[in-house]
């Protein structure tokens, strides 16, 4: 059950408080007639070897009864895995063990800001009966939103260990009630009088998407799950557009008209501007009733599953590095076997699945070998194309010759990557974080705090641009694979040897550079939709 190298415990005279003990747990289980399951597994999980892992589905109705009799409430299942909700002494008195309190980083921002967690050796003994059942039991951590990036104190890291095992969503600001009008919020990007881009215009041009358009490929009929903060599609620049979208919530998550993080609205307009005609549903993971009640990324990927979705998108990730040196884990913590195995199962279904590479970070699932990572490039004003200094790039040392990203979407540059005007909640956390100065006194981006619309990127963007481009190649060929659709898209894209990678996605702070090949900062190059749409 040890599964991620737990944050520094608080100071003895410090009382660090936990606005919920409701923990978020994730349950995996031994393949059929093996005994052992996808946390006892040593190597990564490669597509043919989680279908190794399929459980018998009686032991997983008895498991579900035995955890439902003690308490536990089940809130999805996947195709390996099942998801509940416990409380703190029924999880501590189910599987023998302690739970403490984690201090999360204070400079970083959470989806969910606290949580409980077995410190190292804790006793762990789950009854017979239930060991017989299931594979192991893991409390899943907070995810981070692919968008901002804090700017890293290099200097904190010389003095001792940092609380960086994940990060999280942006500050909850406000709560919307239902799919009300928003009064005085324009429909039209507000001006800002430096190089940005318009989201509806700007990204499908420099994408070579709008030929793809002219041709008739616009999506159509496509399904497109998409898990974030929230969707609220009554902003007006939605509203006028008549997507074809619809909102899910996922466990625990209430409100499907309102997103107070903002990250979820904002980032969607990439893809809607990309495939506009797609089939959209989003899956809303936050809650501002209970931000410590937001679902986890695994609840809100299996929400997805239900979908039947040809391609999911996801602008979230975990932190995979250490923190007594912020070097880059060599071993997936088993907190993550859970959702690794059922993105497998889903690719190996012939779902296409998309993650963001990182900002900064390394990031995990975005490392896995079959997911579509999708990384950063910045073209100017004049057309010159070069890696972004924002996104992440890395050589995994989880998954043996993994290289992030795959290739690239549009994301801006270091300090703040103020890039796409997007349109978001009035006074969400993002219209107000992207107007104010950050913690580091970097200007904001020229908004209001108020005004429905910020300028921001980070490969929160690439990822949902991406999944747009998959969607134009599968209204065109609805029998392509997950494999064909990455190699298509990576032989066609324009190759990027200018710029380096984040700097904080490498061991030794030095972003990793533009190459000629398909292993540098930029993967293999910027996206060229047009291309790729003629090649299938």
């Amino acid at each position: 059950m040890y599964a991620y190298r737990r944050p520094e415990h608080p100071p003895a005279d410090e009382v660090l408080a936990v606005s919920s003990d409701e923990l978020r747990v994730a349950i995996t289980f031994k393949g059929q007639g093996s005994d052992i399951g996808p946390t006892k597994f040593l190597p990564p999980l490669s597509l043919s070897s989680a279908q190794q892992f399929a459980p018998d589905p009686f032991h997983v109705d008895q498991a579900i009864y035995y955890l439902s009799q003690r308490g536990f409430k089940p809130t999805r299942r996947g195709k390996l895995t099942v998801s509940v909700r416990a409380t703190k002494a029924q999880f501590e008195q189910t599987f023998g063990t302690q739970l403490e309190p984690v201090r999360l980083d204070p400079n970083e921002t959470y989806a969910f800001r606290s949580l409980y967690y077995p410190p190292p050796g804790a006793p762990w003994s789950p009854p017979p009966e239930l060991a017989a059942l299931i594979d192991d039991a893991y409390i899943q951590w907070p995810h981070i939103y692919m968008a901002s990036r804090k700017k890293p104190a290099r200097s904190a890291v010389k003095r001792g260990p940092k609380a960086r095992a994940m990060a999280g969503a942006l500050p909850q600001a406000m709560t919307l009630a239902a799919p009300a009008p928003m009064p005085g919020v324009s429909a039209d990007p507000v001006a800002c009088n430096y190089f940005h881009l318009n989201v509806e215009t700007d990204v499908p041009s420099l994408l070579n998407v709008s030929q793809v358009h002219q041709a008739g490929t616009t999506g159509k009929g496509v399904r497109v799950c998409m898990v974030d903060s929230g969707f609220a599609f009554s902003h007006p620049y939605f509203a006028n557009r008549k997507y074809n979208t619809t909102v899910d919530l996922a466990p625990h998550v209430g409100n499907d008209a309102s997103d107070t993080n903002g990250h979820g609205t904002g980032e969607s307009a990439n893809l809607l501007a990309v495939a506009p005609e797609i089939t959209f549903t989003g899956i809303k993971v936050g809650d501002e009733n209970d931000p410590d009640g937001s679902a986890s990324m695994l609840e809100g990927f299996q929400q997805a599953l239900l979908h039947n979705p040809q391609i999911i998108s996801l602008s979230l990730a975990y932190d995979l590095r250490n923190q007594s040196d912020w070097t880059q884990l060599s071993e997936l913590p088993n907190t993550y076997a859970p959702l690794e195995a059922e993105i497998q199962a889903a690719i190996a279904k012939g779902i296409i699945v998309v993650f963001s590479a990182g900002n900064g970070h390394f990031a995990f699932p975005g490392m896995m070998p079959n997911v579509i990572s999708a990384g950063g490039v910045f073209v100017d004003q004049k057309g010159n194309m070069q890696a972004s200094s924002y996104a992440s790039a890395f050589h995994s040392k989880i998954y043996a010759g993994r290289s992030v990203p795959d290739f690239c979407g549009l994301v801006g540059m270091l300090p703040r990557a103020m890039y796409i005007m997007l349109p978001v909640p009035p006074q969400s956390g993002i219209d107000q974080e992207m107007s104010l100065p950050d913690n580091h006194n970097v200007s904001g981006d020229g908004t209001t705090v108020s005004d429905g619309w910020g300028v921001f990127s980070g490969t929160s963007a690439a990822a949902p641009q991406l999944a747009g481009v998959c969607a134009l190649l599968l209204q065109k060929n609805p029998g392509l694979t997950p494999a064909d659709v990455k190699s298509v898209l990576r032989r066609s894209a324009r190759s990027v040897t200018a710029g380096a990678a984040n700097p904080t996605s490498s061991d030794n702070n030095v972003g990793e550079p533009a190459s000629a090949d398909d292993t540098g900062a930029a993967g293999a190059g910027l996206v060229d939709a047009l291309a790729a749409w003629k090649q299938v």
